[in-house]
This record gives structure tokens, C-alpha cells and sequence, in this order.
């Protein structure tokens, strides 16, 4: 009995539906491909010439089954939307999660980023 509480409690603790701003900025990177740039970072690199803006998206991720497996969705989307557009980076300008109307609390990643190109870093 007492496994199967504890398998319960997994379970609940593994359905959280979001991450707080800075788990999110933390983690996101590690799951892209393409280089990473902060509101700042992108700002100085398109003023000095080393990075030029494409274009900006609103992606919306497939859903997974953890919020971990949102942002790596939603990493893998927007990897391709950099390679689609011709370019190596991006910026996040924002993101959310939000709900879907199942009836269940799912949630869907949304993510608002900008593509660039960019110099060899």
C-alpha cells in the first residue's frame, strides 16, 4: 500500500503544467540546437551588425506528457522554424502555457520568438 502511494504522488508530481520564468530561461536552451540569445544579447548583436532579424513567430507545442517534454517540444519546433527561415538563432520575447479546455487541466506551450542570423559566435 505504501508503494502505491508514493507511486501516486509521482505521478501527481510529474503532471505539473507549467515552470516558473526562470526554470523555463534556464532549461529551453539545453534543449535547442540553435544558439540562444537574451533580449540583451540580441539588441547588442543586431546594433553592432553581428546578428540580423528574419522574422518574428508564435509557435504553439505539441503537447507531452511532462512540462519538460513541452519545452523540449517546443525547442524542437522552433529549431526548425530557425532552420525553415535561413537563420542560427533566436530570441524568446514570450511564452506561456495555456490551457486547452480538456476538462483535465492540460496545458499547450506557447512560445513568441524571433529568428536571426547570425556570425559564427
Amino acid at each position: 500500500m505504501r508503494n502505491l502511494s508514493l507511486v501516486g504522488m509521482m505521478l501527481v508530481a510529474g503532471c505539473a503544467t507549467s515552470m516558473t520564468v526562470e526554470q523555463f530561461y534556464t532549461t529551453f536552451p539545453d534543449y535547442s540546437t540553435s544558439r540562444y540569445l537574451t533580449g540583451a544579447e540580441a539588441k547588442a548583436a543586431t546594433q553592432n551588425g553581428s546578428c540580423i532579424l528574419i522574422d518574428d513567430h508564435i509557435y504553439n507545442a505539441p503537447i507531452g506528457m511532462t512540462v519538460n517534454q513541452d519545452v523540449a517540444n517546443g525547442a524542437e519546433g522552433v529549431d526548425g522554424i530557425v532552420a525553415n527561415d535561413g537563420g542560427n538563432a533566436y530570441r524568446i520575447s514570450d511564452f506561456s502555457w495555456l490551457e486547452i479546455g480538456d476538462g483535465n487541466g492540460s496545458t499547450q506551450l506557447r512560445i513568441e520568438f524571433d529568428t536571426y542570423l547570425c556570425d559564427s559566435p
